[in-house]
This record gives structure tokens, C-alpha cells and sequence, in this order.
């Protein structure tokens, strides 16, 4: 009886003393501007909930370390001071294999920080309905202004309502070096532009009228939301573009289109700039994006009245 006593003992000696099991743990680097960033803040949740199930901060060396997560899909958020938040989404925890898990932070100073997905659609404000944009690189959060573009507004969340951006993609992307300017009219622009799944396309719905800027009051700057339009200015349907830089030349009397009437900025990105960015940041052919990044779902998420 002794013995089996002693056995037990140094059998829940050894449970005790066991390090946690490196299947279950999730590494990283966070650096910002090519530099390791300390104190910033992990948080990891499952898909839809909004409880944290586990978080970290990382060290002066700007790794962390996040241990036990059962296996399974979990959302990371990083934020911290002086950075723009990040959320990587989809992301696998296998319980026979370690998970490595690094991003790129981008600095904010003297910018206004983002707020985390988890609290994007809170900053919403009155006349704006918050849409949330799911893609194989990460969540972006967009305010739709049905307030003071009411019929490109409305244009876009039938094309959400209805699924068309379900299963689309981010086609095509403009930066400095695949876009030649040609001053004065048409300076460096940097922009991403998405789509509705092309399967969708024959059933979608007739062009809509230009509400130029003039009229709305928007301005196209950087994180605007805006619609893709052809030559003549009645001619945008479902395709839209996000600005990574401020373009005067769209709004109305700029010269960007021959027309000058610019085009219809109806929206604003309230989180996932980063997300834009690494986006826009993928190979190209052209301004093709090569391949393109998947939408995986369009949600309307609420409004405030």
C-alpha cells in the first residue's frame, strides 16, 4: 500500500511539474515599422462571441505566447498605443502541431487610432448603417452614410442584403509602382477595388445615378468608400473602391474624369485599414491583384437612427 501510495505521489509530482504541451500554443512577433513592439496587447476569441478566451503582451522583444487554446477557429486582435489595430481571422489550432503567428502593426502617431473589430460598429453614427466586410486576409468594418448619399447607400447594402459580395473579390489594386500619373489631372492614386461574385453578376441591378459630391458634402480621403463608375457618370452598379490616400481629383470638379463630376463617395472604413493595406500590397499583374483576395461575406450589421 505504501508503494502504490508513493507511486501516486510521484505520478501527480510529475502531472504537476510537466511544461504545457507545445501542441497547444500559439507564438508570434508583432513589430511595427520594421521594430519589435512591446505592449502589445493579443486578444484571441472565438468566431461570433465576443468574450476573450485567452490573451497575451508582448515582451521587449515583441513576441508572445498564448498557451492551452483547445483546438479549433479563433480571431486574434492586436492592439496597443501609437498602432493601428489588427485582426487576423480564421485562424487553426491544431493539437498536433505548434501555430506561428506574426503580423506587421502600423504606426498612428498623429492619427486617430482604429477601434478593434470587436468595437467597430459602436463608432457608428447617425444616418450610418456598419457593414462588415469578411476576406481571406481579415475583417474591415465600413460605415455607409445613408444620411448624405442615400441612393448609393442604399445601392450597396441591396447588393449586401441580397449576398452578391458573398464569395466576390478584391481585383484590383493601384500604388506607385504600377500606376503612372499623368499630371495635372490624374496624380498617384492608391486605391483597392472589390466586387460581387462574378457568378452573381447577371442577376444584378441597373446602373444608378452619380451623387456627386457636390450634393453629399463627402470628400474622398484617405479610408473613404466610394463607387466605381465608367466614362459616363450614371454608369456605377456594384463595384466600389477604398482610398489609401486623399484624391481630390474624384470629387466633383476635379478633373480625374473628363466629365468633372467626379465620382460617388458614399462611406468611410471605421477599422481594417491595415487589412486595405495588406491588400493592396499583394502581387499584381497590371493593377490586377493576382490572384484576387476573396470576399467571404458582406454583413449589414446594424444602424443608428
Amino acid at each position: 500500500m505504501l508503494l502504490a501510495l508513493c507511486a501516486g505521489l510521484a505520478a501527480h509530482a510529475q502531472q504537476v511539474a510537466a511544461p504545457p504541451s507545445p501542441k497547444t500554443v500559439v507564438t508570434g512577433v508583432v513589430t511595427v515599422e520594421g521594430k519589435p513592439a512591446a505592449g502589445i496587447t493579443v486578444r484571441v476569441t472565438r468566431p461570433g462571441a465576443a468574450d476573450a478566451v485567452a490573451t497575451a503582451t508582448t515582451g521587449a522583444d515583441g513576441t508572445y505566447r498564448i498557451n492551452g487554446l483547445a483546438r479549433g477557429v479563433y480571431r486574434f486582435e492586436f492592439a496597443g498605443d501609437d498602432v493601428e489595430s489588427n485582426a487576423r481571422s480564421g485562424i487553426v489550432v491544431f493539437e498536433d502541431a505548434p501555430t506561428e503567428l506574426s503580423v506587421v502593426l502600423h504606426s498612428t502617431k498623429g492619427k486617430t487610432p482604429e477601434p478593434l473589430p470587436s468595437d467597430a460598429c459602436n463608432s457608428v453614427k447617425a444616418g450610418e448603417v456598419c457593414v462588415r466586410i469578411e476576406t481571406s486576409l481579415g475583417f474591415m468594418f465600413l460605415a455607409i452614410d445613408t444620411a448624405h448619399a442615400p441612393v448609393t447607400a442604399a445601392n450597396f447594402l441591396k447588393y449586401v442584403s441580397g449576398g452578391f459580395y458573398t464569395a466576390g473579390r478584391f481585383h484590383r489594386a493601384t500604388r506607385p509602382d504600377n500606376y503612372k500619373p499623368v499630371l495635372p489631372n490624374r496624380p498617384m492614386m492608391e486605391i483597392i477595388q472589390g466586387g460581387i461574385n462574378p457568378d452573381m453578376r447577371a442577376k444584378g441591378f441597373p446602373p444608378i445615378p452619380l451623387e456627386r459630391t457636390s450634393v453629399t458634402g463627402l470628400k474622398h480621403v484617405r479610408g473613404t468608400v466610394s463607387m466605381a463608375r465608367g466614362d459616363a457618370a450614371d454608369t456605377a452598379t456594384s463595384d466600389f473602391f477604398i482610398l489609401l490616400d486623399d484624391q481630390p481629383s474624384l470629387d466633383f470638379g476635379g478633373k480625374r474624369f473628363d466629365d468633372g463630376q467626379g465620382a460617388a463617395a458614399f462611406g468611410r472604413v471605421i477599422t481594417g485599414m491595415s487589412v486595405v493595406r495588406t491588400i493592396q500590397q499583394h502581387p499584381v499583374t497590371d493593377q490586377a491583384l493576382t490572384p484576387p483576395v476573396p470576399i467571404i461575406a458582406a454583413v449589414r450589421i446594424g444602424s443608428v437612427q
